[in-house]
């Protein structure tokens, strides 16, 4: 009988939840976004690059700031190789067609443009600043084989992306708030251990990695600006839900699905607000 009861309780639970007034606000977003909602987006106009790995090299003094930046650039392995162009058009190219596939009209002519006048509700979005920064990621694989502890330091080239977007009302004062997120890629570390060699007996460290990639630095462009689009959408569904309840925050932060086409927690795959 107890787990009867545990099943009532469960579905009782779910029930409330899908009827809470919050959740059917965001499902009325998502019903009417596609008619009533505009995005005038003002793209990155450049492509900030950062180099996080310390070198020999490193003893800069001497040189002016500019210098300086372009020094530590020519030192990377990935970013003196990327084509801000190509990057950011990807990004932008992604993020617009996501944005469009989530059922909102987004507009690179401003509000006074004829083919693109103002919805009930127009949202500017500004791309703020797109930095990628290179860096090394340290592990350190460790194995006890006959009493011993054998240790190996293993360096995985990384690529990290890091977006501000700023977003706020038509026509309406700013908000000078900046949402943030970052991701990174990097070389995949297949399988690494330790092993004996059969004709000496010597212990000897073995790794397999997939390296990272110009081309796959490229498709992370393309996926996280789908990503973020699907995150910008998530933020005017819920600030919508937000306004809809007299400024009262629900206790869960929305996600819309579009490939299931459901309303489900966001956990942590959001903005997180500088």
């Amino acid at each position: 009988m107890k787990w009867i009861k545990l099943i009532i309780i469960s579905a009782l639970a779910l029930a409330i939840h899908a009827c809470s007034p919050s959740r059917q606000l965001a499902e009325g977003f998502v019903s009417s976004s596609s008619t009533n909602t505009s995005v005038y987006l003002l793209p990155a106009g450049y492509l900030e690059k950062t180099n996080l790995k310390k070198s020999a090299s490193d003893n800069l003094e001497n040189l002016t700031p500019t210098q300086r930046d372009s020094a530590r650039l020519a030192q990377t392995l990935f970013l003196k190789a990327v084509s801000d162009s190509a990057f950011l058009t990807r990004f932008v190219n992604a993020y617009m067609d996501e944005l469009r596939a989530l059922g909102l009209r987004v507009c690179l002519d401003g509000p006074d443009s004829v083919q693109c006048p103002p919805k009930e509700n127009s949202f500017v979005v500004k791309m703020h600043e797109l930095e990628l920064r290179e860096f090394v990621i340290k592990l350190t694989d460790e194995q006890f084989i006959y009493n011993a502890v054998y240790q190996k330091d293993i360096d995985l080239q990384a690529i990290s992306l890091h977006s501000w977007f700023a977003i706020d009302r038509l026509n309406r004062p700013s908000s000078n708030r900046l949402l943030y997120a970052e991701n990174y890629i990097s070389d995949e570390l297949l399988e690494s251990g330790f092993g004996q060699k059969e004709n000496d007996g010597r212990i000897v460290h073995y790794r397999r990695t997939e390296p990272l990639t110009l081309e796959k630095i490229y498709n992370m462009a393309e996926a996280l600006g789908r990503k973020y689009a699907s995150y910008t959408y998530d933020y005017l569904m819920n600030e919508y839900v937000f306004r809809n309840l007299k400024n009262q925050r629900p206790g869960t932060y929305y996600h819309y699905n579009r490939f299931k086409g459901k309303i489900e927690p966001a956990g942590n795959n959001r903005f997180s607000i500088q």
